[in-house]
């Protein structure tokens, strides 16, 4: 019997090449988005999933309520003490461990000095975490107070092929450490990426040498360290929870100015998580861009479907006779409904061949996943079941009568019927999309073309590794060097951080927070940077320039200062303790790029703490100067390789929004394609249904134009239709969208109206095309076949 039904399905779909090909190549578009949301979606939820207790195990959360403006932060962080306190309810708590991120600083081996991104851990991070050793014993290499375990790639940058154990790291503040272990690269994404974990046994000597602020023993350090507990098999989430509560009820944690309180999040839950948790460490994604993937592959998909149904009712009178006949020939309903059904599968599944060759050209480096392959597959199938359910029912519902007299007129809202409904919310959703996609590109290209106030063109930024000082002198030698500066991080990138300022000497009043860069006095004038009121750090010793900051025109405002000449020589305080003096004033700049807001910024010429040298050069022999500091470099530092950027193109490739662009492009070309292809179904349906009229009127004197008219006007009204819904909600999403940037490029109704005016082309082009063929064919033939 299936035989049959797939015997019959192929015919039919051979014998109607045209709204074949129209359902298959539109499906196999939406299929081929829907499996690269899924290869996304699989890789956005494995976060963590390779802990061996990863049921039982939870990161606490800690609730601050502030009473004095009645805000609530949900932290990522908690209190050092913290977990000694769980440690202490072994009824509920198995294990726990901490993560306390201060190991954040240059590390030396033998003259390579790099940056380390590293947190102290406990023993127990072997445990309660699924992470393992390729090198070191795991019940070892954290119970030793200055042991230190490295990534791989940790270990490869310092040590090369070298066995790394035993060897020792000596950094800048904290001291040596002896690396007592490597760790294997992990089975599966985690959300915990540092680039090594030091034993927490170093934090209390650490702090008794002010190399660590005191903070182990601290309750008020909320934002410093990260506890996760792994409970026992028999306590719950809740169980936990009331636990934490107890806990947060420690005289140490009582204050006038709020309250604290902490609770439980499953490890799981963690990544993909919610925007609304402050403080978060590593890598992940939020579940907002998680569901806006799926909702994007979901809708285009549904846009194909709706392909099929229109299609496939508008064909319903052609075939009304076939399931006459069948149902006089004793067919049940159950089984014409089974014939269109299988029919519908059967163009789901070449579909999803065609999507399967697609994907493969688009991304030729593609793992198979059998798991994944296997549910592509069932989603095709369900998708082919999903597309042919209504028409099927349709067709199989009624008698032969009943088919003939009212498949064409079924309803899906109101007066509008099935198709004109289904073909209105394809062009709104393709009409929704070229606005947004053209929102973003006059967005990107707007921002890119705006000054920052700073200057990038002809600097070379690297990376500092050690002998920084050497290699200065021995670049400064190089004719066409016109300057060179140093800084924490690049301009335009990121920032160093934020850190609270205080106007006056700190007692319990809030600071102002402020992102930071260190930087030495020549960034001034390498970079372009203006002083408008003060000067610039002085060039004596090193303990002299950490005196002064300079800050921008944004800081001096928040800070209270009437203006920029007032702030000059007064004293503030950096984080409740250090008091410097402020030497200048700079001209506000967009330090990270002018789609961001211009922020509280301060300057501090520190020893020790740049991470990027960075060198102006003359525009004229750029490739040649770069290639003799390259071999300045190798003179100085020959194990280490010379790594450098171009500052301009370094800051164009993070802006780079090709990605993006081609992301929206090739998303509107699917939605667009898929729409006109069932616009043209219909309209070819509707030619050839009409074709007795066309002659006729044709015949009593009706010319080519006012044919193509008759024929046009109704599918003209539903893509105006379509743009009065579309647009209005376009300009609204656009209109958000563009909320998150400082500086706004203007999108309004022309804007609108020329995204409206393109697809309206494609539409009239489409729609004429095959009106104008039907217009001026020979009526006599037509005539004669009736």
């Amino acid at each position: 019997m299936f035989r049959n039904y797939l015997k019959t399905a192929w015919r039919s779909l051979w014998k109607h090449k045209l709204f074949s090909f129209i359902n298959i190549f539109g499906l196999a578009l939406s299929l081929a988005v829907c499996m690269l949301v899924m290869i996304e979606l699989k890789d956005d939820l494995s976060y963590d999933l390779f802990h061996p207790h990863a049921q039982r195990t939870y990161r606490v959360l800690s609730d601050v309520v502030e009473n004095k403006n009645d805000k609530q932060y949900e932290l990522a962080s908690t209190p050092l003490p913290l977990k000694a306190d769980l440690i202490k309810h072994a009824d509920e708590v198995e294990d726990a461990v901490q993560l306390y991120p201060a190991l954040k600083e240059k590390a030396t081996f033998e003259g390579k000095k790099l940056y380390v991104n590293g947190a102290f851990t406990d023993p127990s991070f072997f445990k309660v975490f699924g992470f393992q050793l390729a090198d070191g014993n795991e019940k070892d290499a954290l119970a030793v107070t200055n042991g230190i375990v490295l990534t791989k790639a940790t270990a490869l940058k310092f040590f090369g092929n070298t066995n790394p154990i035993g060897k020792i790291l000596d950094f800048e503040t904290l001291g040596l450490f002896q690396v007592t272990g490597v760790l294997k690269d992990p089975p599966g994404k985690s959300h915990i990426d540092f680039d090594a974990y030091a034993s927490s046994l170093a934090v209390q000597q650490l702090e008794k040498i002010k190399a660590l602020p005191e903070r182990e023993h601290n309750w008020n350090t909320m934002n410093n360290s990260y506890t996760y507990v792994l409970v026992k098999e028999n306590t719950s989430k809740a169980n936990l929870n009331k636990l934490l509560s107890q806990i947060a009820q420690k005289p140490e944690l009582k204050s006038p100015e709020g309250k604290i309180n902490f609770r439980a999040q499953p490890l799981s839950s963690i990544t993909p998580g919610t925007d609304g948790i402050y403080n978060e460490i590593g890598s992940g994604i939020v579940w907002a861009k998680v569901l806006t993937v799926v909702g994007i592959g979901l809708i285009i998909l549904l846009a194909a479907c709706f392909n099929y149904t229109n299609l496939t009712i508008a064909r319903a009178l052609t075939r009304a006779k076939e399931v006459g006949v069948r149902k006089v020939s004793g067919a049940t309903r159950l089984q014409v409904f089974t014939q269109y059904i299988v029919e519908s599968v059967l163009i789901a599944v070449l579909a999803f061949v065609f999507a399967c060759i697609g994907l493969m050209q688009y991304q030729p480096g593609l793992q198979f996943d059998p798991s994944l392959f296997a549910l592509a597959v069932l989603f095709t199938l369900v998708t082919g079941i999903f597309a042919g359910a209504f028409p099927a029912w349709i067709l199989s519902s009624f008698k032969p009568v009943q088919v003939l007299k009212s498949i064409s007129t079924q309803k899906l809202f109101g007066n509008v019927s099935l198709q004109k409904g289904l073909l209105i919310f394809q062009f709104s959703l393709s009409l929704l999309i070229v606005i947004f996609l053209s929102a973003y590109y006059q967005q990107f290209t707007y921002v890119h073309a705006i000054d920052p106030g700073f200057a990038s063109q002809n600097i070379l930024t690297v990376p500092i590794a050690g002998n920084d000082e050497v290699f200065a002198n021995e670049v400064s030698r190089i004719n066409g060097v016109e300057n060179i500066s140093k800084t924490s991080d690049d301009f335009g990138i990121r920032g160093s951080g934020a850190i609270q300022v205080f106007k006056d000497k700190p007692t319990s009043q809030q600071g102002v927070q402020c992102e930071y860069y260190f930087a030495d006095a020549a960034t001034i004038p390498v970079h372009g940077l203006k002083i408008i009121s003060g000067s610039n750090f002085p060039n004596d010793e090193a303990a002299a320039r950490e005196q002064y900051i300079l800050i921008n025109e944004k800081a001096a405002g928040v800070l209270g200062f009437k203006n920029a000449p007032s702030a000059i020589g007064e004293t503030v305080w950096l984080n409740d303790s250090t008091d410097v003096e402020v030497r200048g004033v700079l001209k506000n700049f967009y330090d990270k790029g002018a789609a961001r807001n211009i922020n509280p910024l301060i300057f501090r010429n520190k020893a020790g703490a740049f991470n990027y040298m960075n060198i102006l050069v003359n525009a004229g022999a750029k490739d040649d100067i770069a290639q003799k500091i390259s071999s300045a470099w190798k003179k100085i530092n020959p194990h280490t390789p010379f790594e450098y950027q171009w500052l301009d193109k370094k800051i164009d490739n993070r802006e780079d929004q090709s990605d993006a662009y081609a992301t929206i492009g090739s998303l509107a070309f699917i939605t667009i394609s898929i729409a006109v292809l069932g616009l043209l179904g219909l309209v070819i349906y509707t030619v050839e249904t009409r074709q007795k009229e066309i002659s006729i009127r044709k015949i009593i004197g009706a010319n080519v134009n006012q044919l193509m008219f008759l024929l046009s006007k109704g599918f003209l009204k539903l893509l105006l239709i379509a743009g009065l819904i579309a647009m209005p909600i376009g300009y609204i999403l656009s209109f958000m969208f563009l909320q998150n940037f400082a500086n706004r490029v203007s999108f309004g109704i022309g804007s609108l109206l020329l995204c409206f005016m393109f697809l309206l082309l494609i539409g009239i082009v489409t729609i004429l095309s095959n009106t104008y063929r039907a217009a001026t064919a020979n009526p006599v033939d037509n005539l004669r076949n009736e």
